[in-house]
């Protein structure tokens, strides 16, 4: 693991173990390792003109930073770049910018190697420091960045651990690690408890499988829980709702080969919600959060769901099970309808939902769906602001024709098997459970599951869309 950490020292005053980066406006292509003459090592590096430098770039450029040391195999890195003179950064302000710093840098250093058998050979980046004197609003700043950061690599270690390992009760288990020594509290419901609440859709999911199937369920009372009776809307909390398929077969409906391998992390979006709970217990924050995770595998046996069976969801609709692969909207719609208890302000569902969002968006940005205007707004303006990238898809009222069953209430898909609007049609389905009447918006970030060459991470779980969730918890 990589030590951050900010020094009060300037950069020529580090000890001669580090390796000083010195960014210019050469090509970002351009690179070089200096010996210089009193034996000191740079690592002189290209951004391009600082005044095209955008906060999108900055965090890319933060990344490559960490990468270039990793590759040339420095163990101390000291760096110091300030706001840069970059104008389009001095604009977000520098608590933005050391916090972005701080997640960033932590992010890229992160490696997964829980499986590994033997350890690297290659020297390790054991330590970046930051110098320079900064004020302390900053240097908060940059400890927040550090929380939030650590709390997606949490998150992105949970999304890659194989399924084996990370069962519904197992990653029950690791919320309760995930908060350990904070206020927040977990507490996780069984088949029994589900049953009494009538989870028909989310113990449907389960069925064919012998691990348990779970409700996960994560309080944060940083504002103070409220009395029964109370009605402060300060105290109202917001609820985070992530889908928690610990692997993902397709059920009967079974995945075709090369498309399977990677369904341990079907469960990123419970992951990314963990992860967000973690980070505002840690950082403290003022405010009411709630977690809720339904926890299923959907495998394939003799007594998993079948395609025609009607199953009855929490809220009494109906359901027709057309496809056994359209899973992830029957666990997510009784999780909707149990946060109603907690009379939240407003509620966020995130889940890897489907493949349609990737023929949408690709792989950049996760799709949102909600009829919220403001609420959509907002989460675009966090998106850009926290790197969590989302982009609006309708959600038309005459998205919901096509859901309706001849049989029951609902179909889990088209009832015509259409190829179109799949992205749309999971944000329809989950229309009809979320509560009425409070902000709802759907984050389907399977365009986020996987990190890609040009996020400058190691390839795995991205552990998004944490930093977006954190961040709405602290604004809206």
């Amino acid at each position: 693991m990589t030590k951050i950490t900010l020094s009060k020292k300037t950069l020529a005053d580090q000890p001669k173990k580090y390796t000083r980066l010195i960014l210019t406006e050469d090509a970002p292509t351009w690179h070089r390792l200096v010996e210089c003459t009193d034996g000191t090592l740079e690592y002189r590096m290209g951004t391009g003109k600082q005044k095209n430098i955008t906060p999108r770039k900055f965090r890319t450029l933060v990344r490559s930073i960490v990468q270039a040391a990793q590759s040339h195999q420095i163990e101390h890195l000291a760096i110091h770049l300030g706001s840069m003179s970059c104008p389009q950064l001095e604009k977000e302000g520098n608590e933005w910018f050391y916090r972005t710093l701080a997640e960033n840098l932590t992010l890229a250093a992160y490696t997964f190697t829980k499986y590994k058998s033997t350890k690297p050979k290659t020297k390790q980046l054991q330590e970046i420091t930051v110098c320079g004197p900064i004020h302390k609003k900053e240097a908060d700043a940059f400890t927040v960045g550090l929380i939030v950061g650590a709390a997606a690599n949490i998150t992105r270690d949970i999304a890659n651990t194989s399924a084996d390992d990370m069962t519904p009760a197992l990653l029950g288990k690791a919320a309760t690690q995930a908060v350990a020594g904070t206020n927040a509290s977990v507490k996780v419901l069984g088949e029994k408890e589900l049953q009494k609440l009538k989870m028909g859709l989310l113990l449907a999911v389960g069925k064919g499988t012998r691990h348990e199937t779970k409700l996960i369920v994560m309080e944060y009372w940083g504002a103070g829980k409220p009395t029964k009776n109370e009605t402060s809307k300060a105290k109202q909390p917001i609820v985070f709702v992530g889908k928690g398929v610990t692997y993902d077969t397709g059920g009967l409906n079974v995945k075709p080969s090369g498309f399977m391998h990677d369904m341990h992390m079907d469960m990123s979006g419970g992951a990314a919600v963990i992860g967000a709970i973690a980070a505002a217990a840690k950082m403290k924050l003022k405010k009411n959060v709630i977690g809720i995770i339904p926890a299923a595998e959907n495998a394939i046996s003799d007594s998993a769901m079948r395609a025609g069976d009607i199953v009855t969801a929490m809220n009494g609709k109906t359901v027709e099970v057309l496809h056994t692969d359209a899973e992830g909207r029957m666990v997510l719609a009784d999780a909707l309808t149990y946060s109603e208890r907690y009379n939240p302000k407003a509620i966020l569902d995130v889940a890897t939902l489907t493949g349609a969002a990737l023929a949408a968006l690709g792989q950049q940005a996760s799709a949102i769906m909600t009829k919220d205007q403001k609420l959509e707004t907002h989460l675009r303006e966090l998106g850009e602001k926290s790197g969590d990238l989302v982009w609006p898809l309708p959600l038309w009222d005459e998205y919901q024709a096509p859901i309706k069953s001849v049989r029951a209430d609902l179909c889990n898909i088209a009832s015509n098997f259409s190829r179109f609007g799949g992205t749309i049609e999971g944000g329809a389905f989950l229309q009809n459970f979320a509560p009425k009447k409070v902000p709802w918006a759907h984050i389907d970030m399977a365009p986020r599951m996987d990190a890609i060459a040009s996020d400058k991470l190691t390839k795995g779980a991205t552990g998004e869309p944490v930093r977006l969730l954190v961040r709405f918890a602290e604004e809206y």
